[in-house]
Order: C-alpha cells, then sequence, then structure tokens
C-alpha cells in the first residue's frame, strides 16, 4: 500500500508542474483524477489501519469497525466512471467487482462476531484486512482507468 501510495504522490508532483507549466495534455486528466481518487483513498486506509484501537473494548472496536465499514462500502459503490469499454471489458469489470465484494464480505464476516482474544488482535486484523482488500479494489479500479 505505502509503495503504491509514494509511486502515486510522486506522479502528483511531475503532473503538477506539467499543469503548472500549461504542458499537460487534456485528454489525460481522467487518469490523473483517478490517480487523485486513489491517493485519497490509500491514505484514509492508511489513517484508518494506523488508527486501529489496540483494545478489547466492543464499543470502541464497533465505532471504529463501522467507521472502517462504511468508508470501504462508499468506495465500492461510488466513481463508477471510466473509458468506455466492450462486452469483455464489461464482464471483467463486473468480475472484479464481485471479487471485490467477496473479499469485503468474507471480513464482514469476521466482524460481525469479532471476540479479540488479546488487546492487539483487532488492529493486527484490521491491517490484515486492508491489505487483502486493497488489492482487490486496485483490481477493480483498474477495469475503468488503468494507471
Amino acid at each position: 500500500m505505502a509503495t503504491v501510495l509514494d509511486q502515486y504522490n510522486q506522479k502528483k508532483v511531475q503532473i503538477t508542474a506539467q499543469i503548472a507549466a500549461g504542458k499537460f495534455p487534456a485528454e489525460q486528466m481522467l487518469q490523473y483524477q483517478e490517480m487523485l481518487y486513489r491517493i485519497d483513498v490509500l491514505e484514509t486506509c492508511m489513517a484508518l489501519c494506523r488508527t486501529a484501537p489496540v483494545t478489547s473494548d466492543q464499543r470502541v472496536l464497533g465505532s471504529h469497525y463501522r467507521l472502517l465499514d462504511c468508508f470501504l462500502n462508499c468506495v465500492l459503490q461510488e466513481r463508477r466512471i471510466g473509458i468506455p469499454t466492450d462486452e469483455k471489458g464489461q464482464k471483467q469489470r463486473e468480475t472484479a467487482y464481485n471479487n471485490f465484494l467477496t473479499v469485503l464480505n468474507t471480513f464482514r464476516k469476521k466482524f460481525h462476531s469479532f471476540a479479540p482474544n488479546s488487546q492487539d488482535e483487532y488492529h493486527n486484523t484490521i491491517a490484515q484486512m486492508i491489505e487483502t482488500i486493497l488489492p482487490a479494489w486496485m483490481s477493480y479500479r483498474n477495469t475503468f482507468v488503468c494507471l
């Protein structure tokens, strides 16, 4: 996650300079907007991972998990814009969406009755969840705009 984010941020600096110089091709704006969106999602996931509580207090854990789940649900539903595609591309998009949804639902089931055995189990499980979900999300996003 951090490596991809670093790559996107480096590219953002380059493109920002091109835009400031009036040398960024308008036909690449969709890719630029997609990259900015991905930066935002990755940074939010990192923040949610870093702020995952180290406790076994179910109220605290439930509050954090609801925030994370709400965010991931929004990510699943939003920004369905991209480069037009043919029937094969639509099938790839549908498959990637279903894969992302399957991964997300697997963790939802796990957290439905989550009872940590240690103070740091929730924190570690959230990190694992995000590391598992993000590649599925990136594959899904690549069916709209490949970066």
